[in-house]
């Protein structure tokens, strides 16, 4: 099993950012950053990990029940890793293995899906009877 270092989502989520175009203070919704992160081959549950980082590094305020804003320092940093004129080693390795996650990854796994995109049954609805359970008194 493969185990990423922090740093990887917090990139990630930077160029996700990137992606949308957000800007400082500027709340970014949920279900955007969940269509954008679909892009980056990382897990969906990966986003959640990136998210609490950057809230605990102060680039990143919520600014709603399911939104998020960047700070004006988050809002630097991203920049910065977008423009990528003098990257780091840090920022080589993240960008390397984000390149090789993308690659591991079927693009259709990474596709943005639409919200009438997903199929599936109708939920199943359980029916219990007080003869299943036993009896109920009241």
């Amino acid at each position: 099993m493969l185990r990423l270092d922090d740093s990887i989502f917090e990139y990630a989520l930077y160029d996700v950012f990137n992606a949308l175009e957000a800007e400082g203070g500027k709340p970014v919704e949920l279900a955007a950053l969940r269509g954008e992160w679909r892009t980056t081959g990382l897990r969906h549950t990966d986003l959640y990990v990136a998210l609490d980082l950057l809230t605990t590094a102060e680039s990143l305020v919520p600014s709603g029940p399911q939104a998020w804003a960047l700070t004006a320092e988050g809002a630097l940093r991203a920049h910065d890793i977008a423009r990528v004129a003098t990257p780091t080693m840090a920022d080589q390795v993240a960008r390397s293995v984000l390149k090789v996650i993308r690659e591991r990854v079927p693009a259709a796994g990474r596709v943005q899906r639409g919200a009438g995109g997903r199929r599936g049954a109708p939920p199943r609805v359980r029916v219990r009877t007080s003869a299943r359970l036993g009896g109920i008194r009241g």
